[in-house]
C-alpha cells in the first residue's frame, strides 16, 4: 500500500505530455451550461480531521460534501494524520454527506495496466457498498490527478463524474471523466484562488470543484484549516452559488441523462 503523501507521480518530461495529451483528449465529452453556478467540496483519500473537522463545518452551515474513500487506507497512519474508519464513513453516509470511489489501494492509475485498475475499482466498490449499504456510488477521483485514458474510458461507464486535479472551472465543453477541481492545500494563494473564481462565476456560470484532506488549525502541506472552509461556504451562499455533492450535481447538469 503506498501512503497518498509518500508516493509522487513522474515528473519527467515525458510524464508531463503524456499528462496534458490525457487532460485534452476527452473521454467522455460533456457540455455545461448554467443559469446559476455550482461549488462542490470534496476530500480525498479521508483522514479523520476531515470528518471531524471539515464534516462538522459543513454540517453547521447545512451542506453536504463527498468524501472520496481509498478502502485500503481505512484505519491507517499517515503524514495527515490518523485516516478515518469504518465507522466515520457509515456515519457520514447516514448525515447525507457522498461517499465516492477513489481506488482501493491508492495506487497511480496512469502507471497501471487496465486489467489492474478494474480489480482495483472493483475492490474499492465492493468495499464501499458492503460499508455503506448503498447501491451505487456515482463520483470518483483519480489517485494523485493520474490517469490514462483508457482508464478515464473504463471508468466513465461506472461513475456519472470522474475528478482530477488540474485546476479550473467547468463550464462548456468537459470532459466529465477528467473533470477540474482548485485545491486547498498549504500553498499561500490557494483560498484568494477560490473566492476569485467564485466571485468570476456570478457571471460566468461554471461547477466548481474543490478538495482537500486533513482539515485542522495546523493542516499538513495537502490540507487545509477550518477557518478557510467558512471563508469559501459564507462567500459561496453571499454569492448565490449553490452548494451540492458532485453526484447531485453531475445529475443538475444533465451527466446521468
Amino acid at each position: 500500500m503506498h501512503a497518498p503523501s509518500l508516493y509522487q507521480p513522474s515528473r519527467s518530461l515525458f510524464a508531463k505530455i503524456k499528462r496534458r495529451v490525457t487532460q485534452y483528449r476527452h473521454a467522455e465529452p460533456a457540455n455545461i451550461v448554467l443559469d446559476r453556478p455550482i461549488l462542490s467540496i470534496t476530500f480525498d483519500d479521508c483522514p479523520h480531521s476531515a470528518i471531524e473537522k471539515g464534516a462538522a463545518v459543513l454540517d453547521r452551515h447545512g451542506v453536504k460534501g463527498c468524501f472520496y474513500i481509498a478502502t485500503d487506507l481505512l484505519g491507517e497512519d499517515s503524514p495527515m494524520g490518523p485516516m478515518t474508519t469504518a465507522d466515520a464513513v457509515r456515519q457520514l453516509a447516514a448525515n447525507d454527506h457522498e461517499i465516492g470511489a477513489h481506488s482501493h489501494s491508492h495506487v497511480d492509475y496512469a502507471q497501471s495496466p487496465l486489467r489492474d485498475v478494474k480489480r482495483d475499482i472493483e475492490k474499492n466498490l465492493q468495499n464501499l457498498k458492503k460499508l455503506c449499504g448503498v447501491k451505487e456510488v456515482e463520483s470518483f477521483a483519480f489517485p494523485y490527478g493520474e490517469t490514462s485514458f483508457e482508464a478515464k474510458q473504463e471508468l466513465a461507464d461506472r461513475f456519472t463524474n470522474l475528478r482530477g486535479l488540474l485546476p479550473g472551472v467547468n463550464r462548456g465543453r468537459v470532459d466529465r471523466a477528467q473533470l477540474r477541481a482548485f485545491e486547498l492545500d498549504g500553498r499561500p494563494d490557494c483560498v484568494d484562488t477560490v473566492l476569485s473564481e467564485l466571485n468570476g462565476m456570478v457571471e460566468n456560470p461554471g461547477w466548481m470543484i474543490i478538495f482537500t484532506h486533513d482539515v485542522s488549525e495546523t493542516p499538513s502541506q495537502f490540507g487545509t484549516t477550518p477557518d478557510a472552509l467558512e471563508t469559501i461556504i459564507t462567500t459561496a451562499k453571499s454569492l448565490g452559488v449553490e452548494i451540492c455533492t458532485p453526484a447531485i450535481a453531475a445529475r443538475k447538469i444533465g451527466m446521468t441523462d
